[in-house]
């Protein structure tokens, strides 16, 4: 997932954070997951998000090295770097974590 790791380069720049490592997985309830360590993982149906859906869960992980939780600072920071996100949220619920068939690898 080459465009993941390129968007995650390009944000945690701009976020001013870094991971200590970037991993993909098949997961069912999960988009992506940040560890204590700062490691960042990635569900492989990323694929069938639109690019701003992809990037906000890019933010959104990248925001947990900061903050280890889902209080107002975690969202204030997910906000300063994509005020748009709640958007992206509203999208990214909708959709189902199962790969479409459509999608062929």
């Amino acid at each position: 997932m080459p465009l993941v790791i390129r968007l995650v380069e390009e944000w945690s720049f701009i976020m001013g954070v870094k991971p200590t490592k970037i991993t993909f997985r098949k997961a069912k309830k999960r988009w992506g997951s940040c560890s204590h360590a700062n490691e960042l993982s990635f569900n492989l149906s990323l694929a069938q998000l639109p690019l701003e859906c992809i990037t906000y869960i890019v933010v959104h992980e990248l925001a947990h090295i900061t903050h280890k939780h889902h209080q107002k600072a975690f969202w204030q920071c997910v906000n300063e770097f994509m005020p748009e996100y709640k958007t992206c949220e509203k999208k990214v619920k909708k959709t189902s974590l199962r790969p479409s068939k459509k999608i062929k690898f």
